[in-house]
């Protein structure tokens, strides 16, 4: 399945852009189900997934392949975060490239400098981050994979440091500060980036950064992760419009499903039986045993297959006949 709209095209009509993150196909197509226009392949949530935690543990192969599973599954344009994209030049070229042809519609390529996928998720010391002039020439080497097909970059530096509360021990860690972020975010402009983000900058009273953000940096403004503090949301759509950002993303997916597992199960534990689950019909668009992806377009597949199987056996056997008289 392809996007019905790339992302390029979206931001070149105005369309504000909100990105959850995504981690297998049932996820993108919760999504899509719910009236996004986009979604976000999580980096941290699709190793949670495979490994039980995200400490770059896997490869480019898998997530190469898991991008293109999703990609090809959702009507929605694909967003990929690209950690560091392999930390060189060539790497980052090789990946990128590869990961435009399985379908994304833009990567993010950013300057943490971890190790593995590039993750980076250090709890118990401080992996650092690349040097800017290697962060602009990865970022290059970005631009120039994707040259001519529909996919565009983001280039994201981590760098700044600090941040919302909600990103726990990562917010933690110490930073170069906002005056090195929005350096090394025009480098990645500079470059050839059409999108920049600025990680970090997600916190209840960030107005004044993300104005000057928008002002000091060229092309369009990646915002990332909403927030909410003390039940409100951190920020509006409408001031982040104002301010100069045309996308933000979000994580609910794993938590969502993560939160749906747990009920179902502790119901079904501790009754004995599935009456729970099997009478929860939460949502009737999606059918009984949760079919998102509209299992009515494969069955009419297969029974167009069938009967055409069933037609070159008779006309076969007709043949045949007309040949023994």
């Amino acid at each position: 399945m392809a996007a019905n709209k790339t992302i390029r095209q979206m931001l070149e009509a105005g369309e504000f852009i909100w990105a959850p993150c995504v981690y297998d196909c049932t996820s993108a197509r919760a999504v899509e189900l719910c009236g996004y226009n986009a979604i976000l392949l999580s980096s941290s949530e699709l190793e949670f997934s495979m490994n039980g935690i995200p400490g770059g543990l896997y490869n480019w192969e898998e997530y190469i392949w898991a991008t293109e599973r999703i990609a090809g599954s959702s009507g929605l344009p694909l967003i990929v975060d690209g950690e560091n994209g392999g930390g060189s030049p060539l790497q980052v070229y090789r990946n990128c490239k590869r990961l435009a042809e399985a379908g994304a519609m833009a990567i993010t390529v950013e300057d943490e400098a971890g190790g593995g996928i590039g993750c980076g998720y250090g709890y118990a010391h401080k992996a650092g981050f690349l040097e800017a002039d290697l962060f602009a020439a990865n970022i290059q080497a970005a631009v120039d994979a994707v040259k001519g097909t529909e996919c565009i970059i983001i280039a994201r530096t981590n760098c700044r440091g600090g941040g919302a509360a909600q990103t726990g021990a990562m917010a933690r860690r110490n930073g170069l500060g906002i005056e090195e972020a929005i350096r090394r975010a025009r480098l990645g402009a500079e470059a050839g980036a059409e999108i920049t983000m600025i990680q970090s900058i997600n916190y209840a009273g960030c107005e004044e950064e993300c104005i000057r953000i928008g002002r000091e940096i060229p092309g369009y403004h990646f915002y990332p992760d909403l927030h909410a503090s003390g039940g409100a949301s951190d920020v509006t759509f409408e001031q982040l419009k104002q301010w100069g950002f045309q996308l933000v993303s979000n994580h609910a997916c794993m938590k969502g499903a993560t939160k749906g597992m747990l009920e179902y199960l502790r119901e079904n534990f501790r009754n004995q039986n599935t009456v729970y689950s099997e009478n929860d019909e939460f949502d009737r668009r999606l059918g009984h045993e949760f079919h998102p992806f509209g299992f009515g377009e494969w069955i009419e597949r297969d029974q167009k297959y069938t009967a055409y199987r069933e037609q070159v056996r008779k006309a076969g056997e007709k043949r045949m006949e007309t040949d023994v008289h």
